[in-house]
C-alpha cells in the first residue's frame, strides 16, 4: 500500500479502515513543538499541570469507548506517545477517538486557566497525528520499550560531545584522565562458553575502566553485563564512524557519567572492517595501559 501524505504531514495508509481491530502506535505533537507538558530531569519526565491532564484523559479513553484498550504511554515536553488497541470492529475509528481526546485536554486546560471562552486562546496540540499500525507481538514489544525509554533518550540530547585530536567523542571525556584500574576487554570468537561465563562474572564486580571495541559476540555479551549490572566505566573505541543515535542499552551508563565513545574514523565509514577493528583494538590497548594520551604529529589518537 502506498502512503498518502498531505500538506499537514498527516500520514495514512490508502485503503486502510482505521476502525479495524489492531494495535496503533500514536504520536501527538504540541502546538509548534513547544515544551508545553513539562520537562525531563535526570532521565525522568516531570509532567506539569497540562502534562498531568494529558495523562489523565488518555487513561480515561476506555471509559468512553469500550472497544478501546491502552498500552504503554508517555507524555514528553513537546509530544505524546501512546499505544492504543481497537479490540473489535464496529466502533469509532482512531481519528474520532483522538479528536475527542485532544479536545477534552484542550477544553479542560482552558477551563483551568480561565481561557475557555477567550477568542484566539493558545492552542495545545499540533494538527492531526502520526500513527503506525502493528500486527505482531514483537513489533508491539519494540514500541513499548521505545515509549518507556523516551525520557532517557531525551536526557541524552545534551550529552557532551566534541573532538579530541581529530577524533570525535560522546560522553564523559574525563574518563580519559582516570588513574584508576583499567582493563582491556578482548574476547576471541574461539573462547569457550565456560571461559566466557567466568569473564562475565568478573565484569559484574569490576569497577575500573573497561577499554574495548565491543565488537566480537563475546565482547557484546560482556557489554550487556557492564551496562546494567556493573559499576565499571566504559570506553568504547569504535571501529567505525560515530553513530548519530545512542541505543537505549547505553542510556543508563551515559546518564551515570560512566561512558565515553571515541571514533577516529570519518563519517562515511559506516561499517566496521577487519582493518578498522584491528586499528581500534590497538587504540583500546593503548588506552588501557597508558595515562592520558598525547597528540601525535598528525593529531590522531596514538
Amino acid at each position: 500500500m502506498e502512503l498518502k501524505k498531505s500538506i499537514s504531514q498527516k500520514l495514512r495508509m490508502d485503503g486502510r479502515d482505521y476502525s479495524l481491530p489492531g494495535w496503533y502506535f500514536i504520536t501527538l505533537g504540541a502546538d509548534y513543538h513547544q515544551p508545553l507538558f513539562g520537562n525531563v530531569r535526570d532521565g525522568k519526565m516531570m509532567p506539569n499541570k497540562l502534562g498531568a491532564l494529558t495523562e489523565r484523559f488518555w487513561a480515561e479513553i476506555p471509559q468512553h469507548y469500550n472497544h478501546i484498550a491502552l498500552g504503554a504511554c508517555q507524555v514528553m515536553p513537546n509530544h505524546f506517545h501512546g499505544l492504543l488497541q481497537i479490540t473489535r470492529a464496529g466502533g469509532k475509528g482512531i481519528g474520532e477517538v483522538l479528536n475527542m481526546f485532544k479536545g477534552s485536554v484542550t477544553r479542560e486546560w482552558r477551563r483551568s486557566t480561565g481561557t475557555l471562552n477567550t477568542p484566539n486562546a493558545p492552542l495545545v496540540w499540533a494538527p492531526n497525528y502520526y500513527d503506525v499500525i502493528y500486527f505482531n507481538a514483537n513489533e508491539l514489544h519494540v514500541r513499548t520499550r521505545y515509549i518507556q525509554a523516551n525520557p532517557k533518550r531525551w536526557a541524552l540530547r545534551d550529552l557532551p560531545e566534541g573532538s579530541i585530536r581529530k577524533s570525535r567523542y560522546k560522553g564523559n571525556v574525563e574518563l580519559l584522565k582516570t588513574t584508576h584500574k583499567k582493563m582491556l576487554l578482548r574476547v576471541s570468537r574461539k573462547t569457550s562458553p565456560i571461559a566466557l561465563d567466568a569473564l562475565k562474572k568478573k565484569m559484574e564486580h569490576f569497577d575500573g575502566l573497561i577499554c574495548s571495541t565491543f565488537f566480537s559476540p563475546g565482547e557484546r555479551a560482556c557489554l550487556k553485563i557492564l551496562q546494567t549490572q556493573s559499576a565499571a566505566q566504559l570506553l568504547w573505541v569504535l571501529p567505525m564512524a560515530m553513530p548519530k543515535q545512542i541505543p537505549v542499552s547505553w542510556t543508563d551508563a551515559f546518564l551515570e557519567n560512566r561512558a565515553l565513545w571515541i571514533s577516529a574514523f570519518p563519517t562515511h565509514q559506516k561499517e566496521a572492517t577487519r582493518e578498522t577493528c584491528q586499528q581500534a583494538n590497538r587504540w583500546a590497548e593503548l588506552f588501557s595501559k597508558q595515562l592520558p594520551t598525547k597528540s601525535s604529529r598528525h593529531g590522531e589518537i596514538t
